[in-house]
């Protein structure tokens, strides 16, 4: 058993657990810690634990024939992670990496499943996970299915702006499938027509929320030869 502070799963989904669900969880789980860039999980894994990420940040990226890195999504603690293939125990359909420090709570599938069975209530932490990540896909198929670059930028500006403080630009620009400099040029243009601004602390500010969702919605396009 690996002891872990409770406080770590207040709010979000995991808000409602009791002290007595937590210990339970404890028991039948195993801490570990991870540093920048080490891999969780590889694609093609086995999924015999359900990675419940407790602090830090974790990526989940997939390779493609070309060697390519493509980012599905980035978690923020506390969220748990692929938990739809070790439900449904088919390997990991991607892989998982750690971004800066990361802890993660691996908990065995079959004694946490043999503990839903037994307090139903457990389930509504699962449930809300999948709801949360069937909204976090459609916020990831509506940014990748945009139709230019300053669209992409306009929506995650607009989903998530605080993304723009937590990520490198290099970061971002994998998230958005585009390259750093064409992320550095749109923010650069953004700022030139006054619909962000940063602040002293090098925060970003939207300062025109209207018309970066007129660029989103495609209503509104930039001509990209016109990001320079």
């Amino acid at each position: 058993m690996s002891r872990f502070d409770p406080s770590l799963l207040q709010g979000g989904i995991f808000s409602h657990l009791s002290p007595q669900q937590i210990e339970m969880i404890e028991t039948i789980s195993s801490l570990k810690r991870y540093d920048n860039g080490e891999i969780i999980f590889y694609e093609g894994d086995e999924s015999r634990h359900f990675h419940l990420l407790l602090e830090g940040e974790a990526s989940v990226f997939k390779t493609s024939a070309s060697t390519e890195t493509i980012v599905v999504h980035r978690f923020r603690a506390p969220s748990l992670i692929a938990e739809v293939a070790t439900l449904k125990q088919v390997p990991f359909p991607a892989s998982a990496e750690a971004i800066g420090t990361a802890t993660v709570l691996k908990i065995e599938r079959e004694r946490f499943l043999s503990l839903l069975r037994e307090d139903p209530s457990l389930s509504i932490t699962m449930i809300a996970s999948l709801t949360q990540k069937i909204g976090a896909l459609e916020a990831s198929l509506q940014r990748h299915s945009a139709p230019n670059a300053s669209a992409k930028v306009a929506r995650l500006l607009l989903e998530d702006s605080d993304a723009f403080r937590r990520l490198k630009g290099i970061e971002i620009a994998a998230l958005l499938a585009i390259t750093p400099e064409t992320l550095s040029r749109t923010l650069k243009k953004f700022k030139t027509l006054s619909l962000i601004s940063y602040q002293k602390d090098k925060r970003l500010f939207i300062e025109n929320a209207d018309a970066l969702q007129g660029i989103a919605d495609n209503n509104f396009p930039l001509r990209e030869s016109l990001i320079k």
